[in-house]
């Protein structure tokens, strides 16, 4: 049996944060363990195929794992353009920009059925639980190949995604499998990041927390948002903080929380958006 790999690289991404976001991955052991976990230990693996949207000014980051990635054995990445589009906050009123994906999807769903049609794979595993993907699947399902799904968690796939497919992998299983261990370094001989580099980070980081939540409380953003790529929480991370909103690339507004209450939040004023900065194993 030969198995081919689909990724939906923004579903898998976010989804891999909710679940664990220190959790760093070894993409071929990945590869490996979802092959065999469809197919057994004599299944082959026929190939992965990793889709994302990425805008021209993408943190370099983002292309650096994109082709770590596909300098992988069997792994090739399918990057489509995203799209600027703006909005107006509804709680304070401010204009704002943001990015979106366009012909993820459809890219995905066409060489899915592509491949089915001239027999380049036996069973396709599609790492998504997005239910916009089953017409595709009913669509392999009637060229004669199987379709299995994977999501790190049950509650992200959809019942009519589920019941399309010929099985339900849950990624969280094979976590020991395919985990990147990593040497804890002592603190006090960690290197730090060069002044660019913790830059780079946070900015990664607070668009992925605008991606995550209404809007970005700082005193949350310093004290209380978890990762391991920034500054501890306090007065280190907040000066961090405040050298980016002196320079221009951070901006402060008013923001109203759940309970009506004014708080200060804060936004990136770059159009990238974190959903382009997957996790690099």
């Amino acid at each position: 049996m030969k198995v081919s790999i689909f990724f939906d690289g923004g579903n898998f991404y976010r989804s891999l944060l909710r679940f664990d976001e220190s959790l760093r991955v070894d993409y071929d052991r990945l590869a490996l363990w979802i092959t065999h976990a469809v197919g057994g230990s004599t299944a082959t693996f026929g190939g992965a195929y990793y889709y994302v949207g990425i805008t021209p000014d993408a943190p370099p980051l983002v292309e650096a794992f994109l082709k770590g990635l596909e300098l992988r054995p069997g792994y090739f990445v399918k990057r489509e353009p995203r799209v600027r589009r703006s909005g107006r906050c509804f709680a304070c009123g401010a204009d704002y920009e943001y990015t979106t994906e366009k012909r993820v999807d459809t890219r995905l769903v066409a060489d899915l059925i592509h491949f089915a049609a001239h027999g380049a794979y036996d069973t396709a595993v599609l790492v998504s639980g997005d239910d916009d993907f089953v017409p595709a699947v009913e669509a392999v399902n009637a060229l004669g190949k199987q379709v299995w799904v994977a999501t790190w968690s049950a509650e992200e796939l959809s019942k009519d995604l589920r019941v399309r497919c010929f099985g339900h992998i849950h990624l969280s299983e094979g976590v020991g499998a395919f985990r990147v261990e990593r040497a804890r370094i002592p603190a006090s001989r960690a290197p730090r990041p060069s002044a660019g580099q913790a830059t780079e980070r946070l900015l990664a980081e607070l668009q992925r927390a605008e991606a995550r939540l209404p809007h970005v409380g700082r005193g949350y953003f310093v004290m209380r948002w978890r990762s391991h790529l920034l500054p501890p929480a306090g007065p280190e991370r907040e000066a961090l903080v405040q050298q980016l909103i002196e320079a221009g690339l951070v901006e402060e507004f008013e923001a109203t929380d759940a309970e009506g209450r004014s708080v200060r939040a804060i936004r990136s004023r770059m159009a990238t958006s974190p959903e382009g900065v997957s996790a690099a194993g």
